[in-house]
């Protein structure tokens, strides 16, 4: 695989269903080299978790005037086209773009592959094939991991490093193939349990991410679940 875009997402959490994304990285390869870069912050229009913000860097602030996924995604999706792609744990980025190119009713159909997948082939004695773990082993740098476009960087240097390493002996295990991923099915929220989330919204005086009509059946049982644990019942 000599042509190919490495990326890396950041996200607000682990769920393609329920979180967002906050940044792209990419770097594409043609012949082995880098021809150009794609490096994005994008507003979630949610607030970041604390958590997160601790991982990544990435705050509110950093994103409040960035385009959201919408316009971003587009170009993200031409950026890769007629391009396989390459990730560390790619399933959980692919994921996440894959949702939003649903929901944009755009095709985002890959062949892939995972440096994730070849290290725990052919490093099995490491104690971990985490990215910051594989880049110290290999002397990659990675002062700034957790942001897309350096964990994109370093997903592309360490592919080079597998390659040279293991290419020789285990040529299947760097064939790109289809990822084989579909969203969960959804149900909608219910009559009930929009009458319910709304008499707690009135009477805790609560402000949720989303317009209640555009919770599934799920997220809507998770909303009232943290209002009555943090406020209380509605009578």
């Amino acid at each position: 695989m000599k042509n190919f875009v490495a990326f890396d997402i950041e996200t607000t959490g682990i769920s393609p269903m329920d979180s967002r994304i906050t940044e792209i990285g990419a770097v594409k390869i043609v012949d082995g080299n880098v021809v150009d870069e794609f490096n994005q912050l994008i507003n979630p229009e949610i607030s970041i978790p604390d958590n997160i913000v601790s991982l990544t860097g990435i705050t509110d602030e950093l994103v409040k005037d960035k385009p959201t996924i919408n316009f971003v995604l587009p170009d993200f999706i031409d950026f890769c086209k007629g391009f396989d792609i390459l990730g560390h744990n790619i399933k959980f980025d692919f994921s996440f773009i894959k949702t939003y190119a649903l929901k944009l009713n755009m095709n985002f159909e890959k062949n892939a592959l995972d440096t994730l997948a070849i290290s725990r082939m052919v490093l099995k004695d490491l104690p971990s094939r985490r990215l910051g773990c594989l880049c110290d082993y290999y002397r990659i740098d990675y002062l700034n991991g957790h942001r897309a476009f350096n964990d994109a960087y370093a997903t592309y240097q360490l592919y080079n490093q597998l390659k040279a390493d293991f290419y020789e002996e285990n040529k299947e295990l760097f064939i790109p193939k289809p990822i084989l991923w579909k969203p969960k099915k959804t149900s909608a929220i219910t009559y009930k349990q929009k009458a319910y989330l709304a008499a707690l919204i009135r009477k805790h005086n609560v402000v949720l991410d989303k317009q209640i009509d555009e919770l599934s059946k799920s997220e809507a049982s998770r909303a009232i679940d943290n209002i009555i644990n943090t406020y209380g019942r509605a009578k």
